[in-house]
């Protein structure tokens, strides 16, 4: 499960109609069980299929470790020790069943330079960069047979590739800059592009960013923003851009809109359900979930300023983050729960009763 990096980062500008915004019909969602959970801000984390949840730890000297969280269990799991001491700060983005994490380390100046690591078997491995003169690597998603995607910054733009083997691969993917952001059990890989003046003028294509699915090497692009893939070869972003678009499924390359108000998805499960997030009128970001059966619900816990969605596991089980109205950045999981205290209220229709 992955989630979204800085530069690529969803801002939903938006407003939601206030008609959209009642409270569910009985029996019409389950309720959710909202746990705060005890990281650090670093706008990175994922949840993995089994429902454990990696962030980032703040040590007391102000470097981020490496945090595991499982059944209300905290481990801090440390940093990479072959790195020079100023790489001092981790930011995951990727877990997978087997709870291996990739993600990025970087320093106190910035996110460059930066590398590229998976953690697993209590072990850091720092990937190399795809070039000597890159600027930094970072390791986004990574799959149960230990595929990882991710890219790396150069000084011209991204480069998006795929980690295999113990060796690079370089996407068939055209484009000025290059990403790659999830792949599934498959192998089939999902990222994002941005284009020159050449090719705009050229082509006619396109301004912004557009995604792209790469499988068995071959590349089919994308008219969208795509952030996450399942293991049904569905892929979840948003129309037109990731900031001005409508959350979106893509199958087999066909975009469907999920959800008719300007907002991003940035997970999808194995079951198809979706999670993202969308901005109502007068506040600040929230988080809904989709499902083909009981439409958009609004999932954005009691509290919060502003939520955002990380991601989504097979239980749907939702990671989020956000601002507390007392000013706290806090992550937190929601976990579906007769007795819970979060009551969706509806966003969207079914499929079935349009």
């Amino acid at each position: 499960m992955t989630r979204g990096h800085r530069s690529w980062t969803l801002l939903v500008r938006a407003l939601l109609p206030l008609s959209l915004a009642g409270s569910l019909e009985a029996g019409a969602a389950e309720r959710y069980a909202v746990t705060p959970l005890p990281f650090f801000n670093t706008r990175g984390g994922a949840l993995s299929n089994n429902g454990v949840v990696t962030a980032g730890m703040v040590n007391p000297d102000g470097s981020v470790a490496l945090g595991e969280w499982s059944g209300g269990v905290l481990n801090k799991l440390g940093t990479a020790s072959e790195l020079p001491p100023k790489f001092n700060k981790v930011r995951p983005f990727g877990i997978n069943s087997l709870g291996a994490i990739v993600g990025t380390i970087y320093t106190s100046a910035g996110e460059v330079p930066a590398r590229a690591f998976i953690y697993s078997g209590g072990k850091f491995n720092v990937l190399p960069l795809v070039e000597p003169t890159d600027l930094g690597g970072t390791a986004i998603g990574i799959n149960d047979n230990g595929q990882v995607v991710g890219y790396d910054k150069a000084s011209d733009g991204e480069q998006g590739w795929l980690w295999s083997n113990g060796a690079y691969a370089r996407l068939p993917v055209s484009g000025v800059s290059t990403v790659a952001f999830g792949i599934n059990s498959s192998g089939t890989i999902v990222g994002n592009r941005t284009f020159g003046l050449l090719q705009r003028l050229f082509t006619g294509c396109c301004e912004g960013a557009r995604g792209y699915v790469v499988s068995h090497g071959t590349t089919q692009y994308l008219d969208g923003f795509v952030n996450a893939i399942n293991d049904r070869g569905e892929a979840a972003g948003a129309s037109s851009s990731a900031s001005s678009g409508h959350a979106t499924v893509f199958r087999n390359g066909v975009a469907s809109t999920i959800l008719s108000l300007p907002s991003s998805a940035v997970g999808i499960n194995s079951s198809g359900d979706v999670v993202g997030s969308y901005q109502p009128p007068g506040s600040s970001s929230h988080v809904f979930v989709w499902k083909a059966d009981s439409g958009a619900v609004d999932l954005t816990p009691a509290g919060y300023r502003y939520a955002m969605a990380a991601a989504i596991d097979k239980h749907d089980d939702v990671l989020g983050f956000g601002e507390t109205n007392g000013g706290r950045f806090e992550y937190f999981l929601l976990t579906p729960d007769p007795s819970g205290a979060l009551v969706p209220k509806r966003l969207s229709p079914p499929l079935a009763s349009r």
